[in-house]
Parts: C-alpha cells; sequence; structure tokens
C-alpha cells in the first residue's frame, strides 16, 4: 500500500554534510534545485542537533520565488507563444498551485483532478513550544542564539489559527497541496515579513512542513511522505494584503512514478512547523500545528491514455562536461574534485524516451537505453544532465537544454519536475487531456550544451579544473550543438 521511496544515505559527520553544502553551490544544477538540496538536508539534520548557527534563508519555497513569474495559458499556440515572448518558460503544475485560484487562468483538465481530489478537514491541534516534548532543547536553543525567551504573550495568538485544507493536485506523478493559516489580518501580515513585506510589528513568523504521514482505510500501517518543496506563499500585492486573512502553506512530495499512491481515501496527518523569524531555523519553532485531512487518489492514478516508449539512436561526435570525484581508501572523504570537458563519440548512443499522459499534461522521461563502451558511467550522468536559460537569458551550466515547439510555434524551455532519479530527466509539457483532439504536432529539441571555460580555466583546449575545497564559484562560458528534434506522439492523432 505505501508509496516505495527509499533514500539511503551513509551516516555523515559535522565536518562532512557541511562540505557537502557547500558544495551544492557549485554543482552544474539550477540554483534551485542546489537550494532544494541543502534545505532538506538541513531539515532532516536539525532535529537532531537544535545547538547549531543561525543559518540564512537558503531556500525561497516554489511559493516564493515563482510568484512573480506566474503565467499560465490554455490556447495553444497563440497564448503560449505570448508566454514564450515575455518569459521564455512554460507551466509547471507548482506555478498553478501558487496562484490564487480567484485570478489564476483555468485549465480544465487540471481542475477536473482538484476537484477529484475531493479534500476534507479533519481535526487539528496546535501546541505552544513549552508544551513539546522536547521543549527544553528549544529553551537552551533560544537562549545561546540571541532569541528572546519564549513569551506567551508574543506567541499565544497562534493557538488561534485554524489551519484548512485549500487544494490537493494529485496526478501519480506529484502530489501538491495548500493549507490556508486562518488568521488576523496583523499576523497574517506577519507572515510576509520575511519577505520584506513590513507589517509594523515587532514579530516576524514563518512555517515550513514538518512530518507528513498518511494512513490507508482497512490497513494499520503509517507511511511517511517526504516534503519536497514547501514555504508560505507571499502576498506583495497591497490591496489584496489588506483584506488578507489568512497565509498559505505550499508543499510538495517526492512521488515516485512506479510506486504510486494507493486508490482511495487516504487521511493525512501533517504537523507544521511555526518559527520565529526564519522556519529554516528548527530551533526557532514556536509551535506545532498538527492537522488532518482527507483526499481522493483514484482520479490522480487513472492517466489521460496508454503510456508510450521509443529509442533514438545517435551519432556523430560532440563535447561533454563533466565532473570527477576522488575519495580516500574508506570511501567517506572525497580527496579530489575535478571538471572538464571532452570530445566524445556519439555512435553508439541510444536515447530512450517513455511518455505518460496525466491531467497536469504529458510527462516525458528521458534515459541513455545504450552508450558506448569507452564512456564512464559519469560521462553518461552529465551527458543527461539539465540546463536552462538564467535571468540573463543565456546558459552558463552544461547539460541538455529542451525547448518546446506545439503546432509550430516556440513555447519556450520544457519544465522539470523534481526528480531524484539517477540518469533520467523528467520534463513536463503543457499538453492536457482536453487538448489532444486539437494540437496537431508537440516538438522538443535537444541541445547539448558544453563548457567552453569555467572559473577561468580552459576546458575546451583540455585543461582540468580542480575544485577547491570547500567550493567556488560556477562561473562558465557554454556553447550549444543541436542534438536530436523528437515527436511527442499525441493520443488521438
Amino acid at each position: 500500500m505505501t508509496n516505495n521511496h527509499v533514500l539511503r544515505f551513509p551516516t555523515l559527520s559535522v565536518r562532512q554534510t557541511q562540505r557537502l553544502l557547500a558544495g551544492t553551490g557549485i554543482l552544474p544544477l539550477p540554483r534551485a534545485a542546489a537550494s532544494r538540496i541543502r534545505a532538506s538536508v538541513l531539515q532532516k539534520a536539525a532535529p537532531k542537533s537544535l545547538a547549531r548557527n543561525r543559518i540564512r534563508r537558503t531556500l525561497v519555497p516554489i511559493a516564493a520565488c515563482l510568484l512573480a513569474i506566474i503565467v499560465f495559458f490554455v490556447a495553444f499556440p497563440k497564448a503560449a507563444l505570448a508566454v514564450s515572448e515575455f518569459l521564455g518558460r512554460v507551466f509547471t503544475p507548482s506555478r498553478y498551485m501558487n496562484e490564487d485560484p480567484a485570478t489564476r487562468t483555468p485549465v480544465p483538465s487540471i481542475d477536473e483532478a482538484l476537484a477529484a481530489a475531493a479534500p476534507k478537514d479533519g481535526d487539528y491541534s496546535i501546541t505552544l513550544m513549552p508544551d513539546l516534548p522536547n521543549a527544553q532543547e528549544f529553551v537552551d536553543f533560544r537562549a545561546q542564539n540571541g532569541y528572546d525567551p519564549f513569551s506567551e504573550e508574543n506567541w499565544g495568538w497562534l493557538k488561534d489559527i485554524r489551519p484548512e485544507i485549500a487544494e490537493v493536485l494529485y496526478d501519480g506523478n506529484q502530489l501538491i497541496w495548500n493549507t490556508n493559516l486562518f488568521t488576523t489580518n496583523e499576523h497574517v501580515r506577519e507572515f510576509m515579513e520575511g519577505f520584506g513585506v513590513k507589517s509594523g510589528s515587532k514579530l516576524s513568523v514563518d512555517a515550513l512542513m514538518g512530518d507528513v504521514t498518511y494512513t490507508v482505510a482497512g490497513d494499520p500501517t503509517v507511511y511517511t511522505l517526504d516534503v519536497s518543496g514547501h514555504g508560505i506563499t507571499p502576498i506583495f500585492d497591497e490591496t489584496a494584503l489588506a483584506t488578507a486573512n489568512h497565509a498559505v502553506l505550499y508543499s510538495d512530495f517526492y512521488i515516485n512514478s512506479a510506486h504510486p499512491l494507493p486508490d482511495g481515501i487516504l487521511t493525512i496527518t501533517q504537523n507544521i512547523r511555526v518559527c520565529e523569524k526564519d522556519a529554516m531555523d528548527y530551533g526557532a519553532t514556536v509551535a506545532i500545528i498538527t492537522h488532518t485531512f482527507t483526499f481522493d487518489t483514484t482520479k490522480g492514478n487513472t492517466t489521460a491514455a496508454d503510456g508510450a516508449e521509443a529509442e533514438y539512436p545517435l551519432s556523430g561526435e560532440a563535447y561533454i562536461s563533466f565532473d570527477h570525484t576522488e575519495f580516500s581508501e574508506d570511501q567517506l572523504t572525497m580527496t579530489k574534485w575535478t571538471m572538464q570537458t571532452q570530445k566524445v563519440s556519439l555512435d553508439g548512443v541510444k536515447l530512450k524516451v517513455k511518455y505518460e499522459y496525466l491531467p497536469t499534461g504529458i510527462l516525458v522521461h528521458l534515459s541513455v537505453a545504450e552508450k558506448p563502451a569507452d564512456w564512464t558511467d559519469e560521462m553518461a550522468s552529465a551527458f543527461l544532465r539539465t540546463t536552462g536559460k538564467t535571468s540573463a537569458n543565456d546558459y552558463q551550466s552544461a547539460g541538455i537544454a529542451n525547448v518546446v515547439y506545439i503546432d509550430g510555434k516556440l513555447i519556450g524551455e520544457a519544465s522539470q519536475p523534481e526528480s531524484w532519479l539517477q540518469g533520467e530527466l523528467q520534463y513536463i509539457l503543457p499538453v492536457y487531456p482536453d487538448q489532444y483532439a486539437d494540437v496537431q504536432s508537440v516538438v522538443m529539441k535537444l541541445s547539448l550544451a558544453y563548457l567552453v571555460t569555467y572559473n577561468g580555466a580552459d576546458l575546451l583546449s583540455g585543461e582540468v579544473y580542480t575544485i577547491p575545497e570547500g567550493g567556488s564559484g560556477s562561473d562558465g562560458v557554454v556553447n550549444l550543438i543541436p542534438l536530436i528534434e523528437i515527436t511527442v506522439p499525441l493520443p488521438n492523432n
């Protein structure tokens, strides 16, 4: 009955963990992905050791970082082309869930999935910090890290918060929900302090998701859900903020599409950590909101059409940029980390593409079915890294860039859902079941980006850049070469 998603890692020392976190900033990953890795590690590590230095907000949750660039579209190709011209990006379900339902442009297939989930609230309780089982640890943390002693005069209002499940989106691959935290307008403004919205209050409050579990009717087992992205959605518009009576906590979760959630009604228990100032700082917890609700997974586990698979052989030559790591004999300490660019033959490379037709779009899985004998695992892994345009409208990291054309019109970069599967890229394409009959063609044009220089090193000439201990910047000059065009099969076409 469980969603079989198990991550197993060796236990790391504090020093090893810090080195790991320092390295995320120089990985050839989008900045948001690196920030999420750091946030997830800190979330797991913090409860075991409250007495740590306070950290800056290294993760702006999806709810925050995407709000300013949310644009939605339904019709193709005209509206989609307008999005491309404005933003150069395409729809993702997380953006949809971060828009106010009253103002967002509706996508009928997704709205049907939201309605089918039929979430219903259950019980809730709110526990202030002094009543938590490990309250003394929080008391000690506040004393050691410059926080004022906990005062019910300051934080007693948290007991009057009313949590309410707003929307649940589940498509067998992604699970996203929004929780409304109802309170007074004054306290909503205090939730916005961390985003630079001045409330006039001396308090600043934040919230993140803590432990989340679910049960299935007829099964006594309690299963866990692993949170991926989460955070309070900011309200920057003063008109909207003037009458706001609730803050919205966005959260999404890792779901292995090979082992989706069981069909039927699930009962969710979420523990929301409310913290002073920054909820990334676990020790600043001032209350825990425990809230239960139910939702129906049946519609989400029903695809719009049968899936499809295809393989595409490649040929010719190309450059691949990849990193190489060396470890000590006990495999616990990384002794060397380098980055290089090498010319390789693509003869013998075969791409495998799998398509899933979901209410939230067409999910495309891209993997390497075959590779040349002289390719190392590091080359194969680097070949399937994703890259994308920066805010400066250029590429600065190596990997595969994927732009999408619908009915011959450029839509923008293909959005990649969160994926922790080694050796696979996943793209979500904004084509929905109600549009299959009207769309004539969907084409992905893949390009391969490689590093010409990296932090001043001339990788194209064969120079190998050694990443210093503790990390470094990631200033790269990149070239792109066309790789392959893939026509996505559409049901009913």
